[in-house]
């Protein structure tokens, strides 16, 4: 059996095998480390403004919205602090 041009038939496959590099490959770089406080802090910050925000769009007076987004956030903060981490494995 002889080769057929495709092109002819319109099935061409214009996809391109991409090619081998010949690099090992890399581990993908972990994310920079945050001190747990830090990530507590930016958690009770969203809620909190959450909260807050939330409050006001509903229709709650601004200084009862504000205390209590801080109260949440307050919390949110030591539950994530306390709870929040996880342990570290042994290797």
């Amino acid at each position: 059996m002889g080769e057929v041009d495709k092109s002819a038939t319109g099935s061409v496959n214009f996809f391109v095998v991409p090619l081998r590099l010949r690099s090992r490959p890399m581990h993908l770089p972990r994310p920079p480390a945050f001190d747990h406080g830090v990530i507590s802090f930016a958690w009770a910050l969203f809620f909190g403004l959450f909260v807050w925000i939330g409050g006001a769009a509903v229709g709650y007076g601004s200084a009862v919205c504000f205390i209590v987004g801080a109260v949440v956030g307050f919390l949110v903060f030591l539950f994530v602090r306390v709870y929040g981490e996880d342990e570290p494995r042994r290797p």
